[in-house]
Parts: C-alpha cells; sequence; structure tokens
C-alpha cells in the first residue's frame, strides 16, 4: 500500500490512499500530472480485494469527514476497523497484526529520500538544509522537548510542483520517551482531498479533531500515532516508546507535544 496526495484517505489516523500492487516510491506517482484524473482500472481493482473502494473516495478537494459506513472501506476490512476502534476506546490500545507495527527506525535508515532521483543518497540533518526544497514552511519546533535535539534526519514527503515538495518528515531520539517522527503535508493549495473516518475521532490537537491511538503487536513492538488536519495541512506524529507498558504516560506526552507544534505562531 502506498500514498498518493492527491487523494488522501486516513485509515485511522495512519495516512493510506491510492492502493498500488507495490510500496515503491510515493513521489514517482507525484512527478507528473498532479492534478491528473483518479486511479487507474487496475489499482481500483487491486484495492477493491484489499477491502477498498476507491470510487467511494470523494473528488473534491479539501476535508472530508464521513462514518465508516459510508467510507470507501467494506466486508473484512471495515469489520476488522470497527474493532480495533472498539478496542482502542475500551482498553487505550489495540493489538495488530506483527508486520502492522512499523520499526520507525529501521524504516528511517532504509527507506529511499523523495529527493533520492536528483540526489542520490542525500539525506538532511538540519532543517536550513531542506528548506529550499519545500513549498511552505513547517511547523514550528519553538519551545517544545524538540527544539533543541538534533535531527536524526529529515526527508521531503508529499507532491512536488516546480521542483519544491509539499510535504517533509522530521524524526529525534528523544531520551526517556522514545523515537519521534513528524509527518507534514500541505493540502490546500496542492488541492488534495483529505477523507477522515469520523468513528476514528477520539481527541483533538488546539481544537482540531484527531485521532490518538496505541497498536501493539503480538511480538510487543509498539506504535503510539496522533493525527490531525489543520486548515492547511495533515500531520501525523508517531511515538516507537521506550516503555511500551505506559500507554497512557506515552499517550499524554504525544498529545503534549502536539498541543505544543507551532505555538509561537
Amino acid at each position: 500500500m502506498t500514498i498518493s496526495r492527491r487523494s488522501l484517505l486516513r485509515l485511522g489516523g495512519i495516512l493510506a490512499a491510492v492502493f498500488t500492487t507495490t510500496h515503491l516510491s510515493v513521489a514517482s506517482a507525484q512527478l507528473a500530472e498532479p492534478a491528473r484524473l483518479g486511479p487507474s482500472a487496475d489499482t481500483i481493482e487491486a484495492a477493491r480485494a484489499g477491502g477498498l473502494d476507491l470510487t467511494r473516495l470523494p473528488s473534491s478537494p479539501g476535508l472530508h469527514v464521513v462514518a465508516l459506513e459510508d467510507s470507501p472501506f467494506f466486508g473484512p476490512m471495515a469489520e476488522r476497523m470497527r474493532g480495533e476502534i472498539a478496542e482502542q476506546a475500551r482498553a487505550g490500545s489495540y493489538v495488530t497484526e506483527a508486520a502492522g507495527v512499523p520499526d520507525l527506525r529501521i524504516a528511517t535508515q532504509t527507506t529511499q529520500p523523495a529527493l533520492a532521483s536528483s540526489q542520490p543518497d542525500k539525506r538532511y540533518h538540519w532543517l536550513a538544509q531542506i528548506l529550499p526544497h519545500l513549498r511552505y514552511a513547517p511547523l514550528s519546533l519553538r519551545g517544545t522537548r524538540l527544539e533543541d535535539l538534533a535531527m536524526v534526519e529529515a526527508t521531503t514527503a508529499g507532491g512536488v510542483v516546480d521542483g519544491r515538495w509539499s510535504g517533509v518528515t522530521r524524526s529525534w531520539d528523544v531520551a526517556g520517551l522514545g523515537f519521534v517522527q513528524l509527518d507534514e503535508s500541505e493540502y490546500r493549495e496542492s488541492g488534495g482531498s483529505i477523507t477522515v473516518v469520523k468513528e476514528w475521532l477520539n481527541s483533538d490537537v488546539n481544537g482540531y479533531p484527531a485521532t490518538l491511538k496505541t497498536m501493539r503487536s503480538p511480538d510487543g513492538a509498539t506504535l503510539v500515532s496522533l493525527s490531525w488536519v489543520t486548515d492547511t495541512t495533515d500531520i501525523r506524529l508517531d511515538l516507537q516508546p521506550i516503555n511500551a507498558e505506559a500507554v497512557e504516560a506515552n499517550q499524554k506526552a504525544v498529545l503534549d507535544l502536539a498541543r505544543s507544534l507551532g505555538a509561537d505562531g
């Protein structure tokens, strides 16, 4: 499953969208004709086999909040999501398949940057290095616990217009907390369409409805994920915690961090 930010769908707070048959370059789907018509018949069929009806995705730009029964999810996929929503509400976390919880540190080390085609193996470790490649200013970290930390790395994300990208992913190792990753992508000027499943909205970030969840695999891997959509940007803050058993404390730490982002304006 890979992402096209021309037509986004929030699956339980994790961005999911136009299904393809591989996990290869998201960027390649963005480089040409960003306003092109929807997915191909083959893509629609592949998505349907996985429980996602792409023909039910709203085509108009902007944010769309829909009930699960009206969303593109159907069959076993929709039933699994109902179960995860219920378990998250009841227990504060839910158990997913072993492959469902990524190791963010490994993913950071192995994922190719979006600019790999023009700058092979180029990775950024200071915000000033990546700013010239972005179409907008990323969220400010001033006054947050991330402000004085060295980034593990930053990579471009989202779509590209005139050589500049609509999004950026940044990551940090936070002592006493864990591995933190912040992903943001501007969608308003890009004409993006974002669909959010209403039942997954269980929190808020500075007045914006948000999805907060903790995924746990049978082998103990854990990921705390908070996602929300502002008037201009879709954002996800992930934590791979040091102490996986501290569910409430980890979620509070992620919420507190999210609410402090951009606070200086």
